[in-house]
């Protein structure tokens, strides 16, 4: 086939030389395939016991930061560690508070739980509060 005059004219086949037929298909510009990329695991956030560790998740496209990503294969970017298990030590009798730590604070907003106050503040923390 052609065009002539702007109207498709069916050409004879002797016309038609099959070595100089073009493609049917061709590759044409493609925008670079969606992609979640993942920032390396936070430090996790207990030194003992279990705690949770974090990375930045992003879909990107190119260089672009896209929202084209599929859901269903996204990575995690939250995730909880265990960690060897907190030390339970006996109470100590002798144990005092260490000077400059405010333990009066620290058990105001229930900081005694924190492996560092439940050691600086080790008499203030055992006691009882009201």
């Amino acid at each position: 086939m052609e065009i002539v005059n702007g109207k498709i004219k069916t050409r004879s086949p002797p016309d038609c030389d099959v070595t100089k037929k073009p493609v049917e298909e061709s590759t044409c510009f493609e925008r670079p395939c969606f992609k979640w990329y993942t920032t390396p695991w936070s430090e996790c956030t207990k030194t003992c016991g279990i705690g949770v560790r974090m990375r930045d998740v992003k879909c990107y496209q190119g260089k672009d930061i896209v929202r084209g990503c599929d859901p269903l294969v996204k990575p995690v970017g939250k995730q909880t560690c265990d960690l060897q298990p907190c030390p339970t030590e006996p109470p100590d009798d002798s144990c005092q508070d260490q000077a400059g730590t405010n333990c009066a604070l620290a058990i105001k907003v229930n900081l005694c739980s924190h492996w560092y106050y439940s050691k600086a503040c080790c008499r203030s923390c055992r006691a009882p509060h009201s």
